[in-house]
């Protein structure tokens, strides 16, 4: 048997040597023109820019049948260790006695490499050309650290353990396994789960981010089909929705027939959406594109699954049949809701209703995002200044302009408050975060988290210098904040904002919302189209107003309980000047 050539592409390869067994969905040679989508992702595997491979897939898109022509060509034409995981122990068996043995043993080239002896022939662990093929699980941390591997294939990652036995992600472990290979290759397929919580879609949007468009028949225009694009004759049953369903073009709103896919497919092409330089190479096909499920049949599959009313059926429709992320409704407000608090006054005023201030600051790389907030009684409160300082949070400078913003006061003649306190957030650069609190008695560091027993917890972080770190609750404060937000203008507890508050600050407020899984843990979800960076200064401010009891959190006592800080005396804590409040920052 003559060994392929070197310079055979992988598709090239599978076209050639590639026969599915009886019980395929179509048995068989290998036929790449039925999955052209797959032509791309099974060449970039031997693109030397290319490091990483991620497909994001409905099912019945041939995702396995990618990582198996993978391993063909792998051990056929330049043989090397090769690791396969699976979400499971009983998968990556499935995979290795039901997928892997069938195609080495109807491909002569790979069956004549194949080490026949008994002690090599285990279902985890297979060797060909003198290379291991091994087979391993999430939910075992030894399987994925044993041995070396030129080629890491992932198979089903959203269903994977988010940590393996304590010793981190699978995709990482994993790929820890090719450290030794310079030409190293890791592969990753899945089915998409939920927004903000699906790992493949987030590898998929850090890398190349091509989508597989169509050209419409009518317009020939390419767009990429997608759930909101399937139509059907509103008041449908599922079986008349699956006789009658259309898919709509966006550009020209042709409704086409199922049977224009075919011819659609094969003139499809992907559109980089995401960093074309990015040594991710990342793809993303909608379900509407499998050769094997008619239009009509996922119409049915989403009528039935609407009506239903379960949130479970219809984020397996959306996963499974389409490919596409599922967001359970949350309760965000929207932003609108938000755009229509914007009333009566003006940025840097003060109302008359403000009885104190603080101010939340969100750290990044290039700027510090900060608010001010007034508050009044009954955790009423007002917007009072939103602002984006650019410059090298590294940097001293912008830590200067910081201070300068915060150290005025508010008001006018007859009345001017300053700022009470201030939380700074110290997850992303603590150091120059701590060297700028110390100099300042009523500025404290503080670090967000998904859930903890108290909405504030107050830890030392470095002993010597006596800097107090304020750990969050956050899904406390952001729940606190939404139902603020719902709250009508002019009642106890308002949430009110000046009439020049900016649309983004208005978007980034409702950026997250808090969904509840099926298996009742609540998550909050975060639409990556939007940031958060207003949202978790805002959530810093409530925390500074929350431990000075300015939120009424003990009865209705509230600000009115602690006057502000303008209007008392100053007492000394540790050589500096600070006001003074039962839970305040310093004791």
């Amino acid at each position: 048997m003559v060994a392929p050539p070197a310079g055979t592409t992988v598709s090239e390869w599978a076209e050639a040597h590639r026969v599915l067994p009886r019980g395929s969905a179509e048995a068989g040679p290998w036929r790449t023109s039925r999955v052209p989508y797959l032509r791309p992702i099974m060449d970039a595997y031997l693109d030397p820019l290319v490091k990483r491979i991620v497909f994001v897939a409905a099912s019945q898109l041939g995702k396995t049948e990618l990582l198996l022509s993978i391993i063909g060509y792998r051990l056929d034409v330049d043989p090397a260790p090769i690791l396969f995981v699976s979400a499971s122990q009983r998968l990556a068996e499935s995979v290795s006695t039901g997928r892997v043995m069938p195609m080495i043993r109807s491909t002569p080239t790979l069956y004549e490499k194949l080490d026949k002896s008994r002690s090599k022939q285990k279902i985890t662990e297979k060797f060909l050309a003198g290379q291991r093929l091994g087979f391993g699980w999430a939910g075992s941390a030894i399987e994925l650290s044993s041995h070396p591997a030129q080629t890491v294939l992932l198979d089903e990652l959203d269903r994977m353990e988010l940590d393996v036995a304590g010793e981190g992600d699978p995709v990482s472990l994993s790929e820890a396994r090719t450290a030794t290979y310079v030409d190293a290759k890791t592969v990753i397929c899945s089915s998409p789960t939920i927004e903000g919580i699906s790992r493949i879609w987030n590898l998929y949007a850090g890398g190349t981010m091509n989508r597989w468009t169509w050209p419409c028949p009518e317009c020939h225009e390419y767009f990429a089909p997608e759930l909101s694009l399937l139509w059907w004759p509103d008041k449908s049953t599922p079986a008349q929705a699956k006789r009658a369903a259309r898919l709509t073009c966006p550009h020209c709103g042709a409704q086409l027939e199922d049977k224009f896919r075919g011819a659609m497919n094969a003139a499809g092409k992907y559109e980089t959406t995401g960093d074309p330089a990015s040594d991710c190479a990342s793809f993303w096909v909608s379900g509407l594109a499998s050769p094997w499920k008619s239009w009509g049949e996922v119409a049915k599959l989403v009528l039935e699954a609407e009506r239903s009313r379960e949130p479970g059926k219809m984020k397996a429709v959306r996963n499974t049949a389409l490919g596409e992320l599922y967001r359970f409704e949350g309760d965000a407000p929207l932003a609108e809701e938000v755009k229509s608090l914007r009333s009566g006054y003006r940025s840097d005023e003060l109302p008359t209703g403000v009885l104190a201030l603080t101010a939340g600051c969100d750290v990044q790389k290039a700027s510090i995002y900060y608010v001010v907030r007034g508050w009044g009684e009954g955790a009423t409160s007002w917007l009072i200044r939103h602002e984006q300082l650019f410059g090298d949070t590294d940097k001293l400078e912008i830590w200067q302009e910081l201070a300068e913003r915060l150290s005025g006061s508010w008001g006018d003649a007859g009345r001017r408050i300053e700022i009470f306190g201030t939380f700074v957030d110290s997850g992303y650069r603590p150091s120059p975060v701590y060297d700028f609190c110390l100099r300042r008695s009523r500025v404290r560091p503080c670090k967000g988290h998904d859930k903890l027993p108290v909405p504030v917890k107050q830890s030392t972080a470095d002993p010597k210098q006596g800097i107090r770190v304020q750990h969050l609750d956050t899904g406390y404060f952001k729940d606190f904040l939404h139902t603020r937000i719902r709250t009508p203008l002019g009642e106890r507890g308002a949430f009110n904002l000046p009439i020049d508050a900016s649309d983004l600050y208005c978007e980034m407020l409702v950026s997250e919302s808090k969904v509840i899984l099926p298996n009742g843990t609540v998550r909050w979800t975060h639409n990556r189209a939007i940031p958060n960076h207003w949202l978790d200064a805002e959530i810093y401010a409530a925390a500074a107003a929350y431990v000075s009891n300015f939120l009424g959190r003990r009865g209705e006592r509230s600000a009115a309980a602690a006057p502000p800080a303008a209007s008392r005396p100053p007492r000394t804590v540790n050589g500096t000047n600070s006001n003074w409040v039962k839970d305040g920052f310093r004791k």
